[in-house]
């Protein structure tokens, strides 16, 4: 999931603000020149959707890495020139 929900109060109200990914949701891109050959790569989604049908589900580290899904999106970015692959730690935002 990349979001979390967080309660506010204000004026007796309560407001929920949530901490999304940028480019999940389609609120930024992610122009990022490739390493090798200096094209832009392409994002092709989360990090986590690569490794198996049911690891976004799964909260084990079966990615090798240790990820902080309340702070950062891990994000594939692919050359389509190279096919050079790299990965891309996004920071949350609150909205």
């Amino acid at each position: 999931m990349t979001y979390k929900e967080v309660s506010l109060k204000w004026k007796g109200q309560a407001i929920v603000m949530e901490k999304l990914c940028p480019a999940c949701n389609g609120l930024t891109r992610i122009s990022i020149p490739c390493q090798q050959c200096s094209l832009l790569m392409v994002d092709q989604g989360r990090l986590e959707d690569f490794a198996q049908p049911y690891s976004p589900y799964d909260r084990d580290d079966q990615l090798g890495m240790t990820i902080d899904e309340e702070v950062q999106c891990l994000h594939l970015l692919l050359c389509s020139r190279c096919k050079a692959k790299r990965t891309l730690a996004i920071p949350l935002k609150e909205y």
